[in-house]
């Protein structure tokens, strides 16, 4: 019985990997073609297939650019995901580039993966998770939809800049300070629940990685 038990917490453990893998190609595939694009100025509309784990889930990535000369931030990136779609809008101030490419390319692969984990969630079954209703920013935040994805996009952010999770949260946090009623006091809250959602599944990657 022992090792039934062991057996069959290995193999979810590998078809988690395997399901984690997915994401990750997907997420990178789609980040290059919005780069590419917004190089070349011009909007996307792509349509993708995500296969995983016997499941399909077919949806369509839109990205919007505008461009504003008088913006102050070099840019603002914002993305929503439903069944069947990603709408993503980038508002840039073409004179802060090509300098900020690289933190430009670092939030686009973060909110990619942010949404695609919101796909997951809508289109498989062990993804699902069920919505519930929000009374602000601070509840919407540290809800079960949203924190593994915010995490999960942060993770992401940090990876490829090369910078700590914790520092990477406290970017974004300056970055949408103003939606909080409370920032000081509802900043700690939020970033406790998200740094624990992160040990909890960097500790389940040291299982994976020892078995």
């Amino acid at each position: 019985m022992k090792n039934i038990l062991i057996e069959n917490l290995i193999r979810r453990i590998k078809t988690n990997i395997l399901n984690e893998s997915v994401f990750d190609k997907y997420a990178t595939s789609i980040t290059k073609i919005i780069v590419k694009a917004f190089k070349n100025k011009k909007d996307v509309s792509e349509l993708f297939v995500l296969e995983r784990g016997g499941e399909e889930a077919e949806f369509e990535v839109n990205v919007k650019f505008v461009e504003s000369k008088n913006m102050d931030d070099s840019y603002d990136i914002s993305g929503s995901a439903g069944d069947e779609d990603i709408d993503i809008k980038i508002k840039y101030n073409p004179k802060y580039f090509p300098k900020v490419m690289n933190d430009f390319v670092s939030e686009i692969k973060e909110t990619i993966v942010h949404e695609l984990e919101h796909i997951g969630q809508h289109n498989f079954e062990d993804m699902h998770i069920q919505s519930k209703k929000t009374k602000n920013n601070f509840e919407y935040l540290i809800s079960d939809k949203e924190v593994p994805a915010y995490v999960k996009g942060l993770i992401a952010r940090a990876n490829r800049s090369k910078k700590t999770l914790s520092s990477v949260m406290d970017e974004w946090f300056e970055e949408n300070k103003k939606k909080f009623d409370n920032p000081k006091k509802e900043w700690k809250i939020v970033k406790d629940v998200w740094m624990s959602w992160a040990k909890e599944k960097r500790n389940q990657s040291k299982i994976k990685k020892f078995n």
